[in-house]
């Protein structure tokens, strides 16, 4: 019978012990009546900073700040219309002085067409008086021909009537032919002529045009260094 009641006695002892350390693990982990979390006190405290922020009145400007404010404002709105007024006349003026580039080139190329022409009228001019001196020998020839013609009819020459009838029918045809040509050179030139007037016409207007876009330009341009100064 003895082993048996020391088993027994034994698990009663570690039951007992089991228990026990229970009992200690609970009550380390209960908390004290006492304490008080932390967290609602936090809560409870208000900042005492915008308690007192919200509790003071908002502060008045005085007569003389609100002056000086409104004249704060004068002055930077008539800044901006300033700046907007030289902005505007700068605009106008390169404006005018890109019309008056314009016309400038216009009236370059006008200028140059003008003197081609006038370079082609002396030169066709030039042709036709070539031509007009080559007629007039062709003519000095023609009559010495015909007087050598009169002698042969009276015997004197030593070229046949009808030899000479010839050479004076030929050059009586270059003749002609060089006062052609001569006529011909002298209606180009002409033309020519017409050509550089009429370049010459565009040309003056549009430099005229040129000259009164540059004379805005710089008037808007002295307007707005006047309005920057000022």
């Amino acid at each position: 019978m003895g082993p048996p009641e020391e088993s027994v006695q034994k698990k009663r002892d570690f039951q007992k012990t089991k228990d026990d350390d229970l009992d200690a693990f609970l009550t380390k982990r209960e908390p004290s009546k006492n304490a008080k979390p932390v967290s609602s006190e936090l809560s409870t405290k208000k900042p005492q900073s915008s308690e007192s922020d919200e509790d003071q009145p908002p502060k008045e400007t005085s007569d003389e700040e609100h002056d000086n404010q409104i004249k704060a404002a004068r002055t930077g709105r008539a800044a901006a219309e300033a700046y907007h007024d030289v902005a505007v006349l700068r605009k106008k003026s390169h404006e005018h002085s890109h019309k008056a580039s314009k016309f400038f080139h216009k009236y370059k190329s006008n200028e140059a067409r003008r003197q081609k022409c006038s370079s082609r009228a002396v030169a066709y001019r030039e042709k036709a008086s070539e031509r007009r001196e080559k007629a007039k020998e062709h003519r000095a020839a023609t009559k010495e021909y015909d007087l050598e013609l009169r002698g042969a009819a009276q015997g004197k020459g030593d070229l046949s009537p009808e030899a000479l009838r010839n050479k004076i029918a030929v050059l009586e045809r270059k003749t002609a032919k060089q006062e052609s040509k001569a006529r011909k050179y002298e209606s180009l030139a002409a033309d020519q002529t017409e050509k550089a007037a009429k370049y010459r016409t565009r040309a003056a207007k549009f430099l005229e045009k040129n000259k009164s876009h540059e004379s805005e330009s710089r008037m808007y341009g002295k307007r707005a260094d006047n309005l920057e100064k000022v």
